[in-house]
């Protein structure tokens, strides 16, 4: 949620900005072989809000360890409240 809050303070252009969870699931690898399987990823949608504006990020996170977070392009236009 961290990439989301970042990523929505800026560019709402508001620092006080909030972050909060609005839906997780696990998506499945979509390469799956005899050898090689990829990693599971964790999507989160998270909503961001403040200054009187709102947004949402679609946030990717690959179960393999290294803690690195994608947080994607899908996402809507910033709406005034």
């Amino acid at each position: 949620m961290a990439e989301a809050q970042r990523r929505g303070s800026f560019e709402m252009n508001c620092p006080d900005a909030k972050a909060t969870l609005l839906s997780s699931e696990t998506m499945q690898p979509e390469v799956r072989t005899f050898v090689y399987t990829g990693p599971e990823r964790a999507v989160y949608n998270v909503g961001v809000s403040g200054c009187g504006k709102r947004t949402t990020y679609v946030v990717i996170c690959p179960d393999n360890g290294d803690n690195a977070c994608f947080d994607g392009g899908s996402r809507t236009e910033v709406q005034e409240d």
